[in-house]
């Protein structure tokens, strides 16, 4: 019996020595010599807070170009993915109706014009008349109004002609500004109807970045307030590309679903890298606020639990389990655990335990 019991305090020892030498162990040094280590004091400072959100890459500019006229499409001038610029023929609709009707309105100003100069020239006659007494009042009243009614007519013919001049020009349908067709819907020989949309027209040049936020944070953001695009790499094939810009719009109403707001930021795409349809992630920094903020390089992970190794005045490494909170630049913010002005370590010549007597080298 007494010799397992002094196997077991034998085993127990091994164990215990086989356990030494880790940063993560929370075991109490003995008195083995000091080990080099590299130390940064915990500092308290103002920093940037970050918040991001999910966007949407979408056109500044987006028209579904409809017919406005009935008719057979009789040529279709682009293709889906074609860069057009403002003025340039999309698309041409059979109009031998309308040039018909356009026909019809000519002559009937014609018309119209002939009785307006014969009426006119009643009207002078009769005010000759009337000032020699040849003719009654009554007399040049009929025919001044016989004139009105033939000038009213010509009026009324000469907008007809001008409707159905207006109708031929949406025979041609033109690009309204310079972008790029993405969708198409008809083909040569359809039939084009009034409001039947007939392709569809981006201006991928200029984009604009679609977010949502929460009705709790759009309290801390103004029109104006400086963002960053982030678009990632998988997206573009290359690294992330970031852009910055600022908030152009605000939509001051929010839905009525989600309780979220969107806002808007117009950013350039001069040589279309960036698609419509893209996702992205906006980013922006709210007030500076004061956080304790320690070296990356500092903190370890065990587990769930995060720790470092602060060495205080007695010349000895302590371990210290801590809460961390956003990664900055050149660190880390440490929401509890530590005070600031405290001394972590942040390398060392061999692996640490708690209390191990160290020795300090910057």
């Amino acid at each position: 019996m007494k010799r397992y019991m002094s196997f077991l305090a034998v085993a127990g020892l091994l164990i215990v020595s086989s356990c030494g030498g880790g940063q993560d162990e929370t075991h109490v040094a003995n008195d083995s010599p000091p080990v080099v280590v590299r130390t940064a004091p915990a500092m308290t400072r103002f920093a940037e807070e970050p918040v991001q959100y999910s966007a949407s890459i979408e056109p500044a500019e987006k028209a579904s170009i409809a017919g406005k006229v009935m008719g057979k499409v009789e040529r279709v001038y682009v293709t889906a993915g074609e860069a057009v610029t403002k003025g340039q023929m999309l698309v041409k609709i059979q109009g031998e109706d309308i040039r018909a009707r356009l026909a019809q309105a000519e002559a009937g100003v014609s018309e119209a014009r002939a009785h307006f100069e014969n009426a006119k020239r009643n009207l002078d006659r009769y005010e000759s008349l009337f000032e020699e007494k040849a003719a009654t009042q009554k007399e040049l009243d009929d025919v001044r109004m016989g004139y009105e009614s033939a000038q009213a007519r010509l009026n009324a013919a000469r907008e007809m002609k001008k409707e159905v001049e207006e109708l031929l020009q949406y025979v041609n349908v033109v690009a309204p500004f310079d972008g790029v067709i993405t969708k198409t819907f008809v083909d040569v020989g359809d039939l084009a109807t009034p409001g039947r949309p007939i392709l569809i027209l981006e201006n991928v040049r200029q984009l604009e970045v679609v977010a949502s936020v929460p009705e709790s944070q759009i309290k801390y953001l103004s029109v104006g307030m400086p963002v960053k695009i982030v678009i990632p790499a998988r997206a573009v094939n290359t690294s992330d590309q970031v852009f910055t810009g600022s908030v152009d719009q605000i939509v001051p109403s929010a839905d009525r679903g989600s309780r979220q707001f969107e806002i808007k930021v117009f950013i350039q795409n001069l040589d279309g890298t960036v698609k419509s349809g893209m996702f992205a992630r906006l980013v922006i920094s709210r007030a500076p606020r004061e956080r304790l903020i320690v070296p990356s390089e500092a903190v370890f992970v065990r587990g769930q639990l995060e720790g470092l190794f602060v060495v205080e005045e007695d010349g000895r490494a302590y371990l210290r389990w801590v809460r961390t909170g956003r990664p900055v630049t050149d660190g880390i913010e440490i929401l509890s655990g530590l005070d600031s002005g405290e001394m972590v370590v942040t390398g060392s010549d061999s692996k640490l335990v708690d209390g191990q007597r160290v020795e300090v080298t910057n």
